[in-house]
């Protein structure tokens, strides 16, 4: 199989087309048989979404708990059962009265950890059936609070009852959810009008590529121009590396004893998830660490020190 076709394509999905459908359109542009994209985006919803094609679907899982950045449109005077602009109202209040600071204030209150009800309109999934499915149904079920985390929330502009600011957040972190419960802390009602992914890990709105100026890059032979090799994709993980005569060990799924490193971290902590590279910088698989440092220095050379995650060769 082409090696071009085993990379990461930074997608960038317009507003209207599920995250599914585009996936969808990659595989047929691409000629792929497997792909899946990182971080699901509402239909309503722009921005980037990182698609892996083929071989590297295995390292999704490595980067979906990476934390996102996005820009938000925030509308006030009306809260919605969708908590954004494609539900229906279900609260009306007066915003004429919110003023600039109040935004910035309340939008300081929610930087840090927070503890967040994911909306019933989500694909949070409850017995196996997406919370989606029940709300269309009619069907509303009590939803535990999850932990998020919000980095940073940044006032960008007010115009009328529109506010825009931008936010850096945890996986799993709900934007919508966010503007409704501004609006529920402002008393007016509040819905998410606008979303935009603007960075995820290495992939950010620079370097997305829209699926025409994909299928345009196949025609022309030009794909490694756009796409992103696993090695840059993970680069955000420590590293170590392995003498190329434990390879084949490691390819047949064998732990990383101490004695098959040729280099590792000055120091890395117990249960750390790192690399494997060999020779040439090409990423082999990725492990944990069953160890920190200083146990790692008191091994026997045959003694485990790494566990393997996933195989990527």
């Amino acid at each position: 199989m082409n090696y071009t076709l085993n990379q990461v394509v930074n997608l960038y999905k317009p507003s209207g087309p599920t995250s599914f459908s585009m996936v969808h359109s990659v595989k047929k542009i691409l000629g792929v048989k497997k792909a899946g994209h990182i971080g699901t985006l509402d239909p309503m919803a722009e921005g980037i979404l990182p698609i892996c094609l083929n071989q590297s679907t295995r390292i999704i899982q490595f980067l979906s708990p990476l934390s996102k950045h996005y820009q938000c449109t925030m509308t006030l005077g009306i809260a919605t059962d969708t908590q954004d602009a494609t539900g229906k109202s279900i609260f009306d209040g007066d915003p004429s009265k919110v003023t600039e600071n109040q935004i910035k204030d309340v939008l300081a209150n929610f930087v840090g950890e927070q503890k967040q009800v994911p909306p019933m309109y989500s694909a949070k999934k409850n017995k196996g059936i997406p919370l989606y499915k029940l709300a269309r149904n009619g069907i509303t079920i009590e939803r535990k609070p999850v932990t998020v985390h919000f980095y940073s929330i940044d006032f960008i502009n007010m115009d009328g009852i529109r506010v825009d600011f931008s936010a850096h957040c945890s996986a799993g972190t709900y934007l919508r959810t966010l503007c409704h419960d501004i609006g529920q802390e402002l008393g007016c009602g509040a819905h998410m009008s606008r979303l935009i992914r603007k960075q995820v890990g290495v992939f950010d709105q620079g370097s997305a590529v829209s699926p025409e100026v994909l299928k345009t890059a196949n025609n022309n032979g030009e794909l490694d121009r756009v796409l992103f090799p696993v090695e840059k994709v993970l680069g955000f993980l420590p590293e170590i590396r392995i003498n190329d005569d434990f390879i084949k060990q490691l390819a047949n799924g064998n732990a990383i004893p101490k004695s098959s490193l040729s280099a590792y971290p000055g120091k890395f902590a117990l249960g750390v998830v790192m690399r494997v590279c060999d020779g040439s910088d090409k990423i082999l698989a990725v492990v944990e660490s069953l160890v920190d440092q200083n146990g790692f220095e008191r091994l026997n050379p045959k003694d485990i020190a790494f566990k393997l995650k996933r195989v990527l060769i």
